[in-house]
């Protein structure tokens, strides 16, 4: 969604690790179920969170018009 690669930035531990956000919200599902994978998307960190920081959770779509729009404010920090 955002780019970030979690192994380069944190070398020698983030290779590899990466959240995955419920397309289906977990906690209305009736009973128990097994995702797959077209029921989840892969995220870093913190757009999983920014996902639900609103009530119903953003949708990855909805949330990547967000970070395209502050993009122009994003700091270099080469």
């Amino acid at each position: 969604m955002c780019g970030l690669d979690l192994g380069a930035r944190y070398p020698g531990v983030g290779e590899g690790f990466i959240h995955v956000h419920h397309l289906r919200r977990v906690a209305l599902l009736e009973a128990p179920t097994t995702a797959t994978l077209d029921d989840v998307v892969p995220v870093c960190p913190n757009c999983h969170a920014m996902l639900h920081r609103r009530e119903p959770p953003m949708t990855p779509e909805e949330l990547r018009r967000v970070w395209l729009s502050g993009s122009a404010g994003a700091v270099d920090e080469s």
